[in-house]
């Protein structure tokens, strides 16, 4: 063998495809390929669109290149054809498929006399590795770590330093599939210094991917980042887009736990678009996933339904038997949330069968979210919130026999109990409210083994509490509410998760109107919209902006109780059938009203000392406009320095049947006087301050120029015309 072939021999087992391509070029510029050279060129094509994610392309000169060893009759040639074509297979799921393939590539294999047996030993490794990828993605995980042993020991047997990479990686992969953390972390780690110590980039890559995984899954969040980071500044330099996706899905899922669902929401969708252009439709498939995901997340179920009901009419996902009960159970929660019994049954049992038939515990991305278990827990919720008693003892009875099957696995015993004392409180007996809250208690004090089971059995324990409160009016129940919701404080800063922080402010502020503590429920309830808004939750922010609305509303009637001092089992009386309690039960977004704000007057004031700076009256006419503008000063003076202690606050003003809500910025005070809801007032003062911010040097230019000319000058002036003109008055349709 020539030098020329040693080095491309070398790079092929070090995985450098696209070197060996090169050095093959150099040599087919000097004199023609050899026949041999000539298949080893289509070998090396067909690895390059592996590793850039061509798969297609990759099965089409695989393809070729079986043709060509048949007509030639080179054995070990087809082998290696066959070997990168089921690679490429693979990862376009085309699972049945490539395990034929890999029968025509061992039988092909029997029949093979002229090679060394050492040659032999690896390409068997390499079937084994192959079929251990194939039942992994099948979620078939023990057959796979079989499979994916094998390759080990074959592989370690022979030196082949450059497979061992990728079967200890796989074998890591489907440790964490199960579960198993520590050990995926340990065969990943194991992979990656061989990698490294070889040079193989596409071995870095797939196995800081892995880590990646394996660091979200123990919550380990900027350590998952900061591995998928280290992956694409390899990856999308050279364009490697399907492993691009996995890392932009890393990034994502994390961000999602952070609570930074409009980032995660942004590398999802980066990563769909990558996937729409390669084709691997289960992964499109897990992209909408996660899209709809952050969405329901969001509180937008109608929109999260759109992006989970897109995943069903991908044909492959029918025979996705690890994705599809995820999918399923998802959908099914949504069509509860919003109301619909019966189709949510129909998607969680649908669900449940297929985990039953290949026992699945955890998934990966979801860990213990989706589970048998888990689809239980949510049709008892589900047959408890309809009133169907019919299959709740079935429902628990099979929850408790996996608890005891499965006592490794100590949340399902928990959520065993948690679901137990959902079915007592339900009852209409006291005594079983009772246990129901002792066994809530019991939970909410134990260690957190799934923050999901923890905050139900909280947030339950305070539906029984002020059940009992409104039946006693003791003082020390109310105390006891309290300390919950700041135990739900700390859970939720501590774990990011923003929707049970901002709705755990909300029902601080309820707590705060029992106390008849106004100003204290006020800033709570602007402390909740402000978190919600902050990070997304556009829906629970209008929820929580309507119920301040409706305070400001009925301001008089609750002025007139503090006057009055009334005791609070009349104030529990009074308020049960008001506007500000509900039980912390979850809230049917969908249902919000869309009404939106109407313009009356928009004002610039400077805060030193008083100066308008800017106006704009929205109508015409009939408004008293110096009556409205007294109201507007007098109110301000009675809000007095409080209103502007921290830069940037907004809140609210109720004068006579208008709103005004003011906010400063820098050394300018905003106020807008408006009819009808004021998130989206809020939403729109918030949009017309950023922008002028922006457009005018975070106001210093229009400042300085007020300070020289004593106005706002013409250019400042249009500037501000066109972002009311765009931002404040409705468009007309055509």
């Amino acid at each position: 063998m020539s030098d020329n072939n040693k080095n491309i021999e070398k790079y092929i087992s070090h995985g450098k495809y696209q070197e060996a391509l090169e050095k093959l070029l150099s040599i087919k510029k000097e004199r023609s390929l050899s026949e041999e050279e000539i298949f080893t060129y289509k070998f090396l094509e067909i690895f390059i669109c592996l590793d850039k994610g061509e798969f297609q392309k990759g099965r089409e000169i695989a393809d070729e290149m079986i043709k060509e060893s048949k007509d030639k009759k080179n054995l070990i040639r087809e082998v290696d054809a066959i070997l990168g074509k089921t690679e490429n297979s693979i990862c376009l799921g085309l699972f049945d498929e490539s395990l034929e393939l890999i029968k025509t590539g061992e039988t092909l294999l029997v029949n093979i006399k002229d090679q060394t047996k050492k040659i032999i030993s690896q390409k068997k490794a390499y079937f084994c590795f192959l079929k251990g990828r194939i039942y992994a993605e099948k979620y078939e995980l023990y057959i796979a770590i079989e499979h994916l042993q094998e390759s080990v020991k074959l592989r370690k047997e022979t030196d082949d330093q450059f497979g061992l990479i990728f079967s200890l990686l796989n074998l890591g992969v489907s440790n964490g599939s199960i579960g198993n953390f520590n050990m995926a972390r340990k065969y990943s780690e194991e992979s990656l210094i061989i990698a490294k110590d070889l040079d193989v980039e596409v071995g870095i890559i797939w196995n800081l991917i892995n880590l990646g995984g394996v660091e979200y899954h123990v919550r380990n969040l900027d350590k998952a980042i900061s591995y998928a980071e280290q992956c694409l500044a390899i990856c999308k330099p050279k364009d490697y887009k399907h492993s691009s996706t996995l890392c932009y899905d890393i990034i994502g899922h994390s961000l999602f736990e952070k609570g930074e669902l409009d980032r995660a929401l942004q590398f999802f969708k980066k990563s769909l678009d990558y996937r729409l252009k390669t084709g691997y439709m289960n992964l499109i498939a897990q992209s909408y996933f996660s899209i709809g995901n952050v969405y329901n997340q969001k509180g937008e179920l109608k929109k999260s339904l759109e992006y989970f009901n897109k995943i069903l009419k991908i044909p492959e996902v029918q025979e996705d038997l690890r994705s599809k009960p995820a999918y399923l159970t998802s959908i099914g929660k949504i069509y509860g949330d919003l109301g619909d019994f019966n189709t949510a049954k129909r998607y969680l049992l649908e669900a449940m069968d297929l985990l039953k038939g290949i026992k699945v515990h955890i998934f990966y991305f979801l860990n213990f979210k989706v589970s048998l278990a888990k689809i239980y827990h949510y049709l008892i919720e589900l047959s408890v919130n309809n009133n169907e008693i019919e299959n709740l003892d079935h429902y628990l009875s099979e929850l408790h026999e996996m608890s005891k099957e499965f006592t490794e696995l100590k949340h399902i015993e928990q959520l065993y109990r948690l679901n137990k004392a959902i079915i007592l409180k339900s009852s209409d007996r006291l005594m079983d409210k009772m246990e129901a809250g002792t066994i809530f208690k019991g939970i909410a004090e134990e260690e957190i083994l799934d923050h999901e089971i923890t905050i139900g059995a909280m947030t339950n324990l305070c539906d029984v509490l002020i059940s009992e409160l409104e039946l006693t009016g003791d003082k020390r129940i109310l105390q006891e509410i309290e300390q919950l919701s700041d135990k739900l404080l700390e859970i939720a800063k501590s774990q990011y998760l923003y929707d049970v922080l901002a709705e755990t402010y909300f029902f601080k502020a309820k707590i705060s109107l029992l106390h008849l503590n106004i100003d204290e429920t006020r800033s709570l309830l602007t402390k909740a919209q402000n978190t919600a808004n902050k990070y997304g939750l556009w829906a629970l922010a209008n929820k929580i902006s309507n119920e301040h609305d409706t305070l400001l509303t009925h301001m008089d009637e609750w002025e007139a109780k503090i006057q009055q001092n009334i005791p609070l089992q009349e104030r529990l009386d009074n308020v049960s059938h008001e506007f500000l309690f509900s039980k912390m039960v979850k809230s049917n977004f969908e249902d919000l009203s869309e009404e939106t704000d109407i313009p009356v007057y928009l004002l610039i004031i400077k805060i030193e000392d008083g100066e308008c700076l800017f106006s704009k009256s929205f109508q015409d006419g009939n408004l008293d406009d110096s009556g409205l503008i007294a109201g507007f000063i007098s109110a301000i003076n009675l809000f007095g320095k409080e209103a502007f202690s921290s830069s940037g606050s907004i809140d609210r003003i109720k004068h006579g049947e208008h709103l005004i809500i003011l906010q400063s910025k820098g050394d300018l005070l905003f106020g807008y006087v408006f009819k009808g809801q004021s998130y989206s007032a809020i939403s729109k003062l918030n949009t017309f301050s950023d922008f002028l911010a922006i457009s005018t040097n975070n106001f210093k230019n229009m400042l300085t120029s007020i300070q020289k000319e004593n106005e706002i000058p013409e250019e400042m002036l249009s500037i501000i015309t066109q972002l009311i003109n765009r931002i404040f008055l409705p468009k007309k349709n055509n």
